[in-house]
Order: structure tokens, then C-alpha cells, then sequence
């Protein structure tokens, strides 16, 4: 019993400190980042994603660097 409640709480605490990692990172890119690089990664993204589901395979890089242009074009 006390082995599996060791387990749970070993897990537990592992997913605090990764959890806590990945937020602290993700801050810190937010203040290197300028509201339009944030805006435009959010769109290609999108797009990148909607074209991957509707043609349902994986995009070669040159057209994602495409969609990256279109959208970097438009902001």
C-alpha cells in the first residue's frame, strides 16, 4: 500500500515540476516576443493546421514557408 502511495505522489510531484517548467519558459518567451511575431505564429499555425487536416498529410517545409509568407504579407 505504501509503495503504490509512493508511486502516486513521486508522479504527482513530477508533473508539478513540469508543469512549472513549461509555464516559466513559456513566460519567458512571451517577453522576448512582440505582439506581431505572437500574431503571426498564432495564424500560420492555424493555417498550417487546416491545411494538414484537409488534405490529411503532412506539409512539405516549402509550403509551410509559403503559408508563413502569405500571412507574414498580410499583418
Amino acid at each position: 500500500m505504501q509503495i503504490i502511495l509512493a508511486i502516486i505522489f513521486g508522479a504527482s510531484v513530477a508533473i508539478v515540476c513540469y508543469e512549472n517548467y513549461y509555464e516559466m519558459k513559456e513566460r519567458k518567451i512571451q517577453k522576448l516576443l512582440a505582439p506581431k511575431v505572437e500574431k503571426l505564429i498564432e495564424i500560420s499555425s492555424m493555417k498550417i493546421f487546416n491545411k494538414q487536416h484537409n488534405l490529411k498529410r503532412e506539409l512539405t517545409e516549402k509550403e509551410k514557408n509559403e503559408i508563413l509568407d502569405e500571412c507574414y504579407n498580410q499583418l
